[in-house]
Order: structure tokens, then sequence, then C-alpha cells
């Protein structure tokens, strides 16, 4: 009788059919498709820094065109007032100065008989009356115009000041390579297409 053949242990790999060729090129296929994600999410995660950055600039040019809209209203609004009381003084000079004629004349009816007295009496009062509301509404239209420019200057100096973002917003909108590395796996080795990316839906 023939001497039986010594039973060889097969390996795993064998048992299941696959050869170390097989073996070695599925490797290659998961490594090059764990590659491929790494650097897709990577370019991803800085063509999405890019944006960001460009967001946090155009938002902060939104907010100074903003506010240079305000001042600019502020400073129309109280050249508005102020103009509008630069008239009123300028009718209250005028007034003034018609009262100041009418008194050097002395009396009513220069061309003819001089009224009676208490009427030359009612005509005096009522025209120093007179003189004295012009210069109250010049005294106010000038703290008028003052007040304006005093409240323009104050809202523009304390309230309506251009906004300048801090150095915590920069830090905040600015985005480093290094900062991927810093992600969840899932985010780093996200398939395209087969895992959710996370971002919210839109119209």
């Amino acid at each position: 009788l023939a001497p039986r053949p010594l039973l060889q242990r097969q390996r795993p790999s064998e048992e299941k059919g696959l050869s170390p060729r097989t073996m070695a090129a599925e490797g290659c296929a998961a490594a090059a498709v764990v590659a491929g994600a790494f650097s897709y999410n990577r370019e991803n995660y800085l063509y999405d820094a890019e944006f960001r950055w460009e967001r946090f600039a155009s938002s902060q040019e939104y907010a100074n065109q903003q506010a240079d809209q305000y001042r600019e209203d502020i400073r129309t609004l109280a050249a508005l007032t102020v103009k509008k009381n630069t008239l009123w003084t300028v009718t209250a000079t005028l007034c003034m100065a018609l009262c100041v004629a009418l008194y050097c004349a002395g009396r009513l009816g220069l061309h003819g008989p001089s009224p009676p007295a208490w009427i030359m009496g009612l005509w005096l009062t009522n025209n120093a009356a007179a003189f004295a509301f012009m210069a109250l509404c010049i005294f106010l239209a000038l703290h008028a115009s003052f007040r304006a420019q005093a409240a323009s200057t104050q809202l523009l100096t304390r309230k309506t000041r251009v906004p300048v973002p801090t150095l915590r917003q920069l830090d905040d909108a600015r985005k480093f390579a290094s900062e991927y590395e810093q992600q969840d796996w899932g985010d780093i080795l996200r398939i395209p297409y087969l895992c959710g990316n996370g971002a919210p839906k839109t119209d």
C-alpha cells in the first residue's frame, strides 16, 4: 500500500478561496477609497473655509454701508433743523428791524393828525411785545440749531459708530487647514452621496 500523503493545513485565505493577490488588490482598493475620501473632504473643508471668510467680509461690508446710511441720515436731519431755524432767525431779525423803524417814528399818522394817546399806548405796547417775541424767536431758533448740532455729534460719536470687528470675531471667522484634522472621523472619511453631510436643506 502506498503511504498516505500528510494532510497539509490550508490557510484561511485559501479556505475562503482568496488568493494573496486578491487580498492585496482589495487592500489597495480600500486604501484608495480612504485616501480619496480624505482628499475630497479636505478640499471641501478648505473650499467652505474660504467662503466662510468671504461671507464674514461681505457681512462686515454691508454693516459698514448700513452704518454710513444711518450716519448720513443723522447729518441730514440735523442740517434740516439748522437750516429751518436759520430761516426763522433771519425772518425774526427783519421783523425786529421793522419794529425799530416803527419806534423811530414816535407816532402813527405822520402825514396827518396824531391818534389819541390811548391808541398810541396800545400800539407802542404791542410793538414792544412784538420786538420781545422776535428776540425770543431768535434765541429759541439759535438754541434749537445748537442742540441739533450737539445731538448729531453725540449720535455720530457714541451711537452710530462704524462697526469694526474684534479680534475674537476675526479669529472665529477664519479657519486653518490644520483644523480639518480636529473633526470627527465620520466627517474626515465621509463618502459623498452615501453619508449625510449635515448641511441644512434649502429650497
